[in-house]
């Protein structure tokens, strides 16, 4: 049945010219992110920490990522674009302004109310929703820090869900979160070891925005927990450790002569508390944790495809 499903749904996506949108998404994401680099190098940017020539990299690279999207995702579902624009639009203002976290928490929360009155689902699952789109925006707003580290986990974490509406049998929900994965996809070209932009956060909340709308509207909350389980262990490590702060009170991970990252004491994260056993460079550290990323999707393929959920 799952495996009909998947082929029913490979040729929906061949038969309705998803695959030339996903594909247009994915090379403007390419040519948008070269584009903001360009104009961001001069105006906003930051240093990148792990190196030892503390290089210039362009920043609010996320904002080519929003672009893209906005043009693509209409074609697909429009609706969708509703939490991605919100949530980037409030990174835009964080990047700029810097907003405290709850005071994020707080709008994401509602912004699942716009959301899901376009989406048409039930009160209860808007205040689903809302939990969803604020705490999950959050995580993967935090496991950051890194060349690549959140736009590719979060990429590989909307691959998997895409593949879990394709197991499915849902071609909207599928093509939604390709498109969305091509877009990242595009992105992480320049955002990869050594990265030439930094998505700030105007790329990194959306990410938890569109993964839990998807997850509340088409009934896969389960399998994206199970995905997102990299972002909850690094998310419960930071607030046992350090409670509520901003990113930029964090004190970050040393580069040592040898080239690898060393972690002497400070808060706690996944990968402080991987670097704390066992220093490494900093795109090994960011393989760990793709990888612990692919371990979970697969998990949450076999769950999807044994556990029946009402």
């Amino acid at each position: 049945m799952v495996y009909n499903s998947m082929i029913l749904g490979i040729n929906t996506v061949f038969s309705r010219g998803y695959s030339i949108i996903i594909l247009l998404g994915f090379f403007t994401s390419v040519i948008l992110t070269k584009f903001m680099i360009n104009k961001m190098i001069d105006c906003k940017f930051g240093t990148d920490l792990h190196k030892k020539e503390k290089l210039k990299v362009a920043e609010m690279g996320g904002l080519a990522i929003l672009l893209t999207l906005s043009i693509f995702l209409p074609f697909i579902e429009a609706n969708l674009l509703v939490p991605v624009l919100i949530a980037g639009v409030l990174g835009i203002i964080d990047d700029i302004a810097k907003l405290s976290p709850k005071e994020k928490l707080l709008i994401l929360a509602l912004s699942a109310i716009p959301t899901g009155l376009l989406l048409g689902l039930s009160p209860i699952y808007i205040v689903l929703l809302m939990f969803g789109i604020s705490i999950c925006s959050n995580f993967t707003n935090m496991l950051a820090g890194f060349n690549g580290l959140e736009i590719g986990t979060g990429t590989l974490a909307s691959l998997f869900l895409a593949l879990i509406m394709l197991q499915n049998g849902d071609i909207i929900g599928f093509n939604s979160l390709m498109l969305f994965f091509a877009a990242y996809l595009g992105f992480l070209i320049y955002n990869k070891y050594p990265a030439k932009v930094f998505p700030g956060d105007t790329g990194t909340l959306p990410i938890g925005a569109f993964l839990a709308t998807l997850a509340v509207w088409k009934g896969a909350v389960l399998p994206l927990i199970i995905i997102m389980i990299p972002y909850i262990i690094d998310a419960s490590l930071k607030y046992y450790s350090a409670g509520v702060t901003k990113r930029e009170e964090h004190k970050p991970t040393q580069l040592g002569e040898d080239g690898k990252l060393y972690v002497a004491g400070g808060y706690l994260s996944l990968p402080r508390l991987i670097l704390m056993k066992k220093p490494m460079r900093e795109y090994n550290i960011v393989f760990v944790i793709w990888a612990l990323e692919i371990l979970c999707g697969i998990t949450a393929l076999f769950v999807n495809s044994t556990v029946k959920i009402i």
